[in-house]
């Protein structure tokens, strides 16, 4: 369905309530951390075998996953507005940052400027019809569950790990919640994909019967379809559909159920892993599995606007084409970080400074490493601060209504 992205993606940008400055340039340990924590390439050294130095060793490689974590999602935000920025013709010597920017705000943020000129065409309060299935984040709970049992002494066998979201994953047995069944299939539920038949939302296509709303055009439903709709439905579509079908079930589930199987199932989480284990180790752990989530890149449909200016039309034709391609690799970026790396950042930060004291056991060499660890979470943490502000600038700018009498 269309919306106003600054209000779906709304991110909170309160990340950086416990991240003061970092340490001064005075190294009173002298570079004793050594080859113990590279951020860059994710290298963790051997503390030994005590309670305190695998707990700093879970910490460091947390501290490396998240710093990597901020690096991939600035990289892949900076990539999609690079594109952008070419599609639409924006000389590549205005992406060229000021000193002491990032590349990822400069280059976004002039996109969204582009944007906003060519929205600005448009009739006064029309805007871009956007429909979007939002990306699906999944935590493999795995990977807190190994971290847990090598970081916590206490632990033996498998550690406890819950799910703090929805699990999903195939079950053999009755699935209470929804069943996703991709491929064409028949469908009496939310289509993600194209829907042939009947849509009860917004059709964005062709709609073979009465339509409540078509675009400027004339050629494309925009609104309800009171017919067959052929095209994206952004509610319950009854027919054939081509993509995702997610259905309420109690029973059987020939996909992947979303919510509880009555049969042990190995299923992942979308949301965030909550481990069972000592403090430290919980941080870190938790940490670890949310900056490795994934999500996939969701599906956008954009429908423009017909203008009688030829360029216009030109114009409003060109960020179309490149929203329908980029858009979506942002809205991926969005997710990433709305729901798996934000929500944790702060607390993680917190917990490191305090361990970074109440692992002193573990030696000097590690003491220094989780000095350096805790820079590179700081740094980690402007990068998001970044990405997550100008990847909401862009989305507002993209769904944002004309001005032209």
């Amino acid at each position: 369905m269309a919306y106003a992205w600054a209000m779906r993606y709304g991110l909170s940008l309160v990340l950086l309530s416990v991240l003061t400055a970092c340490p001064g340039d005075d190294d009173p340990l002298n570079n004793a951390c050594g080859t113990g924590f590279n951020a860059e390439t994710g290298a963790v050294g051997d503390f030994g075998a005590g309670d305190a130095a695998q707990k700093v060793e879970a910490l460091l490689q947390a501290s490396a996953d998240l710093y990597s974590a901020a690096n991939e999602t600035e990289a892949d935000l900076l990539a999609a507005c690079t594109a952008i920025a070419t599609d639409l013709g924006i000389p590549a010597g205005e992406l060229t940052p000021a000193s002491g920017e990032l590349a990822v705000t400069k280059a976004c943020g002039r996109v969204s400027t582009e944007i906003d000129a060519i929205v600005a065409t448009l009739p006064n309060g029309a805007s871009l019809a956007i429909s979007i299935t939002p990306a699906s984040c999944t935590v493999d709970l795995q990977v807190s569950a190994t971290c847990a049992a090598e970081c916590d002494a206490s632990i033996t066998g498998t550690a406890m790990v819950e799910c703090d979201g929805e699990l999903h994953g195939s079950c053999s047995a009755s699935c209470t919640g929804s069943c996703a069944v991709s491929g064409t299939v028949n469908c009496t539920g939310e289509c993600e994909g194209s829907c042939t038949g009947s849509c009860s939302g917004t059709c964005n296509g062709t709609c073979s019967g009465s339509c409540s709303q078509m675009d400027p055009t004339n050629t494309k439903c925009i609104g309800t379809c009171s017919g067959t709709c052929t095209g994206s439905c952004s509610a319950t579509c009854s027919g054939s559909c081509s993509g995702t079908c997610v259905a309420d079930v109690t029973g059987s589930c020939a996909g992947e159920c979303y919510g509880e199987c009555s049969a042990t199932w190995t299923a992942e989480c979308n949301g965030e892993a909550d481990v069972m284990a000592q403090a430290d180790c919980k941080a870190a752990c938790d940490a670890q599995a949310n900056a490795n989530a994934t999500c996939d890149v969701p599906t956008v449909t954009i429908v423009g606007i017909g203008l009688t200016d030829t360029a216009k039309a030109a114009r409003v034709t060109a960020l179309v084409a490149t929203l329908t391609v980029n858009l979506p690799k942002i809205i991926q970026v969005q997710s990433r970080l709305q729901y798996a790396i934000v929500p944790g950042i702060a607390g993680f930060t917190a917990s490191l400074r305090a361990a970074s004291t109440s692992l002193a056991s573990a030696g000097v060499q590690a003491a220094a490493c989780m000095k350096s660890a805790i820079e590179a979470v700081v740094e980690a943490s402007a990068s998001v601060n970044a990405s997550v502000s100008v990847s909401v600038e862009v989305s507002a700018s993209a769904s944002a209504s004309g001005s032209a009498q």
